[in-house]
């Protein structure tokens, strides 16, 4: 190992360090927080409206992305599977504990306006489908809403300065904007250490758990300096929380990946309205 590579994994190490037990999920018990069934009714509300579903059509299984600089190696996504998943909901609850999402407020549910980042649309989980050519990106006048080489659409929640220009400009609506200060109205709990709760006023989404992809990056560049990282082995919060095993996370240009097992036994759909825009999270439905 020469003096270059010798500061590199050091500096991975320290990082390694400094994200230790961040993974664990941990309940603020704090009287002031909302409680955990609050959280459940909440999601058991929302369920009970499910918006109608999409109109599918089939597209090919993704492939590796067209903008410069992309991975060669990594493209991240997720399937769900119309004939496992019977809309019980648990994905969104554990993706609020995951990402900290913050109760809505009693005027925004009776609008039927929450912050979910999954929702059900005919009875079937939906969230932001990260397509490989995002209309919300194009419109961002700050650069918060962009592109991960690997895949994904995020959100640099310091950059946000809540246009909204990205909300209007989603075809299905992922985004959700806080117009609430979820924090001071007592309408926010720290389930996850690991992940920011977000100011009023900023756009958020669905982001694949992406904390979880970086501490496994973290991981295996220092266990493996110089391996290839592929992302093997993680799993987003609500896949991991489906007991019907619906959603499936992986990557794209893995064919080890359960997400490319999974899809090369069935039919791929995507939602009309995104079905061009190169969707990295999908549907599947029926044999091939």
């Amino acid at each position: 190992m020469d003096r270059r590579e010798f500061i590199k994994a050091c500096s991975v190490v320290l990082l390694m360090q400094a994200f230790a037990g961040c993974r664990r999920v941990t309940l603020d018990t704090s009287s002031s927080m909302p409680s955990l069934e609050d959280f459940v009714n909440e999601v058991k509300m929302a369920a009970s409206r499910s918006k109608p579903g999409f109109d599918l059509v089939q597209i090919p299984m993704p492939s590796a992305l067209k903008q410069s600089g992309a991975s060669p190696l990594n493209r991240f996504g997720m399937a769900i599977d119309l004939d496992a998943c019977n809309g019980c909901g648990k994905c969104i609850l554990a993706c609020m504990q995951e990402n900290n999402i913050p109760l809505s407020s009693k005027e925004r549910r009776a609008a039927g306006q929450f912050m979910h980042w999954i929702e059900m649309r005919g009875g079937t989980p939906s969230m932001c489908f990260h397509c490989g050519d995002a209309p919300c990106e194009k419109v961002c006048p700050t650069g918060a809403a962009t592109h991960t080489p690997d895949g994904l659409s995020t959100m640099m929640y310091k950059r946000c300065t809540g246009s909204r220009f990205c909300g209007a400009n989603c075809p299905v609506g992922a985004r959700k904007f806080n117009y609430d200060d979820a924090v001071k109205e007592g309408l926010s709990r720290r389930f996850n250490s690991e992940v920011p709760l977000r100011s009023k006023g900023v756009m958020e989404k669905c982001s694949l758990c992406l904390q979880r992809l970086q501490d496994h990056k973290y991981s295996h560049m220092a266990q493996f300096p110089g391996n290839e990282w592929r992302g093997t082995g993680v799993e987003t919060a609500c896949a991991g929380a489906c007991p019907k095993h619906a959603i499936i996370f992986g990557n794209w240009l893995d064919p080890a990946s359960p997400l490319v097992k999974a899809a090369k036994r069935k039919n791929i759909y995507a939602p009309a309205e995104v079905a061009a825009l190169d969707p990295s999270v999908v549907y599947l439905r029926g044999n091939r």
